[in-house]
Parts: C-alpha cells; structure tokens; sequence
C-alpha cells in the first residue's frame, strides 16, 4: 500500500522537473516513474543499499541529493549525468567512488561526508568548476592528488580524517576562501600556505601545530583562524598582517605571552585564550578591550 501511495505521489508529479522523495523508507525505486526531463531528484534518508541504475538515464539531472541512505558502491552510469552541478553522497558506506565522476565536469557543489574514503579518483582533477568540496569524517591519510587541480575551488572541508601533511600544492587553490582541517594530524604549515591570499576562513583546530610560519603575514584577508586545541608556545609579531581578522582563537594550547603587535588587530572582534599558560595576561588586552574586543580567559 504505501509503495503504492509513493509510485501514485511520484507519478502525479512526473511533469514537474524536481522531484522529492525524501524520508520514505525507500529500499529501491522500482516501481518509480522518473521523467527523463528532471532537473532535480532528491532520495535523502531512505533505505537504499544499491544507486538505482535508472538515476543514469536522466540526461537534464542537475541536482542529486542521495545522501543518508546505505550505499555501498556508486556504479560508473554516474558518469552519464553530464549535467549535474550539485551531487551529494554524503552519510553512505562507500569506500570508493568511480573514475567516471571525473565526466561530470559541470559539478560546482560534491558533498562526500560520512563514508569510508581513503582516496578520491585522480580523474576528479578534471572537475575545474568545483567550487565545494566536503570529504569530512572519511578515513584520508593525506589530502587526495586530484584536489589540487580543483581551480575553482572556494571552500574545501577535510576535518575529521587522519592527514597528517599539508602539502606545498595547497597553493594551487588560489581562489581558496575557507579551508577546514580540523581534527585531524597536521603538526606544521608550507610557507606556501601564505599563497592562498583569498583566505577568509582557516580552521586547523584538533591537531598538532607548535608554530605559525611568518607567510601567514600574506592572508590579508583571513576574518577568523582558528587554532583551538593544538600545541602553540607562542604567537609571531607578524600576527599584526592580518588586518582583517575578527576572530582569533587560542583555546588550549601553551602560551605563556603574546607579542605588542595584537593589539594593532583593529578589527579583532573576539579572542579565545583560555587554557593556556599565561601567569599573567598580558597588558596588550587592555587596548584589544578598549577596541570593543571580547575577551576570554
């Protein structure tokens, strides 16, 4: 009866180009009329263990939503959705993915959270309009070759894996605004890191960093750095670069002082430092306030 209710559902709509079938306990979409016009399909939160091979069929599909299901494997019939721009595959089983992905190379947004990834295929390099990239909570050891082709990339999230090396080639993302790498094994940055001057967002909390290289003066335009809960004994002068930084945090780490030059942080909105080692807080505080920073210690 209710697969029944669902075909009758998805059939009403098969003129429509997006289609929901979201939260209905679906094991396969058999059964499914799926019109070879859609734009849209989202299947989030079912029960599916195998992609369904008719999705391959859908020439027009521009948006695929499958995330939350039990997917083990993603069949090469991927590769046939020349048109699609937003996949996400995320909170699956996989632990692989086809080299055919590499075809869709109209993609802007891939969320890949959740699964069991070691790597990603080297044809990925061929996705140039990438401008998203998720592989958060996957088992990573080091950031996937294929990355750093992506030259469209914008914000790529990495947190939660076991990538212990931040490789020179990081600085091939040049128009890289947010860069998420916390939790995971870094204990040192490139000197190219200073390359990525379209920063805004860094965030390498949860990992192993002692010091801040001085090219980290080049990210004119970082907001918020997040160094929370890694193993700093202290901050460079050159902090005072980052003009336009708002939000720094310090949490847990093993400072005992800061450098003068924080308090030329104009724009400093909200600094962390509790948990550190501080016998005294440093007088530089006092002008931070004054500026209308709020303080945690």
């Amino acid at each position: 009866m209710l697969l029944h209710q669902r075909t009758s559902s998805s059939s009403s709509q098969s003129n429509t180009r997006f289609l929901n079938l979201d939260n209905q306990q679906l094991e396969c979409l058999d059964g499914i009329e799926l019109n070879a016009s859609l734009m849209g399909l989202s299947i989030y939160n079912n029960q599916l263990s195998s992609y369904p091979e008719q999705i391959g069929m859908l020439s027009e599909l521009q948006v695929l939503n499958i995330s939350c299901n039990q997917m083990t494997k993603i069949p090469d019939s991927i590769g046939q959705l020349r048109a699609l721009e937003m996949l996400d595959l995320g909170h699956n089983r996989l632990s692989e993915l086809p080299d055919t992905m590499g075809r869709l190379t109209q993609l802007i947004y891939l969320y890949l959270s959740n699964n069991s990834l070691t790597d990603i295929p080297a044809t990925f390099s061929a996705l140039r309009n990438l401008r998203y990239l998720n592989i958060t909570d996957n088992h990573l050891t080091a950031i996937p070759e294929a990355v750093f082709a992506m030259s469209a990339l914008e914000e790529l999230r990495l947190y939660n894996n076991k990538i212990s090396v931040l490789a020179e080639k990081i600085s091939e993302l040049k128009n890289l605004q947010e860069l998420h790498l916390m939790n995971n094994h870094f204990s040192q940055f490139p000197d190219s890191i200073g390359q990525l001057t379209q920063l805004r967002v860094l965030d390498i909390s949860g990992n192993r960093i002692k010091s801040i290289p001085d090219s980290f003066a080049q990210l004119n335009h970082l907001q918020d750095l997040n160094f929370r809960f890694n193993n700093l004994s202290e901050v460079p002068d050159t902090i005072a670069a980052l003009t336009q930084l708002q939000t720094l945090d310090l949490r847990a780490n093993n400072l005992t002082s800061l450098p003068e030059s924080i308090q030329e942080l104009k724009n400093l909105k909200r600094l962390d430092l509790r948990w550190n080692s501080f016998t005294t807080y440093p007088e530089q505080l006092v002008s931070l306030v004054k500026q209308g920073c709020l303080i945690h210690i």
